[in-house]
């Protein structure tokens, strides 16, 4: 099986970076075939809307990225973890994910067929106190990564307060919200921690 992480936040080390590599280690995803990329290491362009995909099916844009896509084609999973940016995901991720639009302009402009189906996760740190739509704007745009990648199905776990509880794996709050979780690849659903408490519910379609 191949994974396919990405960790989209420029503090290395820290919650986000946490997340993703304790979130690896639980699910033994860490034994399989894994690419870890970290974008803040990469140099690429945002998407700059030139419709290049459109024409000829690829992204025209040379930079790192270029050879990402492959990555993202061959995966059988991809794990991004994003911290929470004014009710949204980081700008380097929102970049990232904005050149997803090749995929979207193979499968609605040239009708070809997209990556194939695979299965996908987000991985969401809200540092601030719990507020109503804290985590929304991350949603939407993660909903939209997922269907361009084909990740037909997926999982969002979001934690909120972490500039007060931080992540590790002596967080036991944290550490029993991970042992709460099934993954099932059957649906897409949403896990939370908030004030200490873990909820789940269904993804609206």
């Amino acid at each position: 099986m191949k994974i396919l992480a990405i960790y989209g936040s420029s503090r290395k080390n820290r919650n986000t970076d946490k997340f993703l590599d304790i979130f690896l280690k639980k699910f033994n995803y860490e034994n399989e075939d894994i690419n870890k990329i970290i974008l803040e290491d990469l140099k690429f362009s945002h998407c700059i809307s030139c419709y290049g995909c459109a024409r000829v099916g690829k992204c025209v844009l040379k930079d790192d990225l270029t050879d990402i896509y492959s990555l993202i084609e061959e995966s059988d999973i991809i794990v991004f973890s994003s911290p929470v940016y004014f009710n949204s995901v980081s700008a380097i991720s929102k970049a990232f994910i904005d050149r997803m639009q090749v995929y979207w302009s193979r499968k609605f402009l040239l009708k070809v067929d997209g990556p194939k189906e695979k299965f996908g996760i987000a991985l969401i740190n809200g540092g601030s106190s719990t507020e109503k739509h804290q985590f929304l704007g991350s949603e939407l745009v993660f909903d939209h990564f997922f269907k361009s990648t084909n990740c037909k199905k997926n999982l969002i776990l979001e934690v909120s307060e972490t500039d007060k509880y931080p992540i590790n794996e002596d967080n036991k709050s944290f550490m029993e919200f991970l042992d709460s979780i099934e993954i099932n690849k059957n649906e897409k659903e949403i896990y939370r921690l908030k004030e200490g408490k873990i909820e789940k519910c269904k993804l609206i379609e």
